[in-house]
C-alpha cells in the first residue's frame, strides 16, 4: 500500500506542478488582452459620448436660433421729409446720421426666491436664490436685513423686500 500512496503523492506533485506551469503561463498571455479591451472600451465610450454631446450640443446652440432683429426704421431724408422740392445740384452732401439706436440701460431688478428658512435658538439662515446668508450679508446685490421663522427682508437700493414662506 505504501507504493499505491508513493504513486499518488508523485502524480498529485506533477499535476500541482503542471497547474502552477499554467497559471504562469496564462497569467502572462491573457493579463495584458483584458487590460487592452478595458482601454479600448474606455476610448470607445469617450468618442461616442464626445460625439453624442456634440450633437445634442449643436441642436441646442443658441446660434442655430433664428431670432427676429429688431427693425430700425432709418429716419427719412430732408427730400422725404419735405415734398415737391428739386434735389440740389451741388456737390455739398448732407451730413450723414447715424442709425445705431442706443438701448436705454434700464437695470432690472433681481428676482428673489426663498427656498428655505432655518432658524435655531440665535441664528437664522436663508437659502435665497439657492445661496445660504445670514443676516447682515448680500445676495444678489441685496442686504438681507432680518430672518425670521416665516419671512426673510432684504434690502435692494433702500427698498425692502419681504420674502415669505407659502406656510
Amino acid at each position: 500500500m505504501s507504493i499505491i500512496n508513493e504513486a499518488l503523492k508523485k502524480t498529485e506533485l506533477s499535476i500541482q506542478k503542471n497547474e502552477a506551469v499554467k497559471d504562469t503561463a496564462s497569467n502572462g498571455k491573457t493579463g495584458k488582452r483584458p487590460i487592452l479591451l478595458y482601454i479600448f472600451i474606455l476610448i470607445a465610450g469617450l468618442f461616442l459620448g464626445n460625439l453624442i454631446f456634440s450633437l445634442l450640443a449643436h441642436k441646442a446652440h443658441p446660434a442655430n436660433i433664428i431670432k427676429a432683429a429688431p427693425s430700425v426704421q432709418p429716419t427719412p431724408s430732408i427730400q422725404q421729409q419735405i415734398p415737391n422740392t428739386q434735389t440740389p445740384t451741388s456737390t455739398a452732401s448732407l451730413p450723414k446720421q447715424d442709425i445705431n439706436v442706443a438701448e436705454p440701460s434700464i437695470r432690472q431688478k433681481p428676482d428673489f426666491v426663498l427656498n428655505g428658512i432655518f432658524v435655531s435658538d440665535n441664528d437664522g439662515y436663508a437659502l435665497v436664490n439657492n445661496q445660504i446668508v445670514r443676516e447682515n450679508e448680500t445676495v444678489d446685490g441685496a442686504k438681507v436685513k432680518k430672518i425670521t421663522a416665516t419671512s426673510v427682508e432684504l434690502d435692494l437700493e433702500g427698498v425692502i423686500t419681504t420674502l415669505s414662506t407659502r406656510r
